[in-house]
């Protein structure tokens, strides 16, 4: 559900959660800070705004007559 810190690391290039915070907010990017400080970022939120999720195409509903 959350990118881990890691992960939060690895996208920011930046190591501290205040300036992991300060990137998020200059770049859009919704979230919420843990009780240590630390910002939780939806995966699915990344995964769609970086084009990582693809729908499915609708199916035509067919009637049988």
């Amino acid at each position: 559900m959350w990118l881990t810190k890691e992960e939060l690391q690895e996208m920011t290039d930046l190591q501290r959660p205040d300036a992991i915070r300060r990137w998020l907010t200059e770049n859009g990017y919704a979230y919420e800070v843990s009780a240590r400080g630390w910002p939780k970022v939806l995966r699915s939120l990344v995964e769609s705004r970086l084009g990582g999720i693809r729908k499915e195409p609708k199916r035509p509903r067919l009637h049988l007559v």
